[in-house]
């Protein structure tokens, strides 16, 4: 009986090891930063785009000013960004990259195009991304107070404050910008472009987990989130961008590709089916995830052109 009880014992504190290891496995995957860089030439999704790609990293390097605009985050982090200035600029887009991306990757296709419509453009690093100081990555909990950061910037030290800006984010960064849209906003932010963005923490979370890494949802999941809370300070349900999006009132250019396994389309659309305010949704027919400008960039460009243009304030008092 006692040896028994002892193999009893020793099974339940194997099994219970392996699920710690597990979920701090998760944790380190998906809540951690990464020291390694991404390098687009190494990532298979974007090889059809990658000559294009490469020459739109050229122009904006050439074009961004060499000293990177700074900002202190609440939490006493140091966030960077690049600026790219236009002259008589209407005024200004802000780029939010996504996860585990790079401002030189997702919005490079799109960069000269939003800078051609006549504005300036901001692009930060995430916080535990590229040159911005972080060590967790909270999927837009915390991300969305250092958009707001970086609003009060552009309208203080970039001169905005009476010209318009209007927010961009692709993934995760869509996620930022919506979050960000709950909070309270200077008035001339004007629109949101939000491309592949995803409902919650929780819901991205779980969905990779179980797509890509074949792991239970329970009670993983809440193992992982009690970890999130104890050590990168938020929780994984903390934040509901379509409960957000029920008070939301400025205009939104939802934005999805079809062909996407890594966020699901449906996040996409439940976001936008729960938006109160001016919105609009446009899906992409075959694009993976972050490609929907590169897939068809003619149509994006006009959907893009056309939403900006609506709700400009210098085209409205023309």
């Amino acid at each position: 009986m006692k040896d028994k009880k002892q193999t009893v014992l020793a099974a339940a504190s194997i099994a219970t090891s392996i699920f710690t290891a597990a979920s701090f496995a998760l944790f380190e995957y998906a809540i951690c930063r990464k020291k390694k860089q991404p390098d687009i030439r190494k990532k298979e999704k974007w090889k059809p785009y990658l000559n294009y790609v490469l020459k739109e990293q050229k122009w904006l390097y050439e074009h961004q000013e060499k000293e990177l605009k700074t900002i202190e985050s609440k939490d006493g982090l140091k966030l960077q960004a690049v600026y790219i200035p236009k002259e008589n600029a209407k005024g200004i887009i802000i780029c939010m990259h996504g996860y585990h991306s790079a401002i030189e990757i997702e919005f490079v296709p799109e960069i000269r195009f939003l800078w051609d419509l006549g504005y300036s453009i901001l692009l930060p690093w995430q916080r535990s991304h590229g040159k911005s100081e972080g060590r967790y990555i909270t999927y837009g909990v915390k991300e969305r107070y250092d958009l707001k950061q970086w609003i009060l910037y552009a309208n203080d030290m970039l001169h905005m404050a009476q010209r318009d800006i209007f927010l961009c984010g692709i993934s995760m960064g869509c996620a930022t910008a919506l979050m960000a849209a709950g909070l309270k906003l200077p008035k001339n932010v004007k629109g949101i472009i939000a491309d592949c963005g995803f409902t919650s923490p929780w819901d991205i979370v779980k969905h990779v987990a179980k797509t890509r890494l074949h792991l239970p949802s329970f009670p993983l999941m809440y193992s992982v989130n009690f970890i999130c809370k104890i050590f990168a300070g938020f929780g994984l349900k903390e934040v509901s961008i379509p409960e957000i999006m029920k008070q939301n009132q400025i205009p939104i250019l939802f934005i999805h590709g079809d062909r996407d396994q890594y966020v699901p389309m449906w996040m996409t659309v439940k976001n936008y089916e729960a938006c109160a305010g001016p919105k609009e949704l446009y899906i992409v027919h075959g694009a993976g995830h972050a490609l929907a400008f590169s897939k068809d960039m003619e149509e994006g460009k006009r959907w893009i052109q056309k939403f900006i243009k609506k709700y400009e304030t210098r085209k409205r008092n023309e």
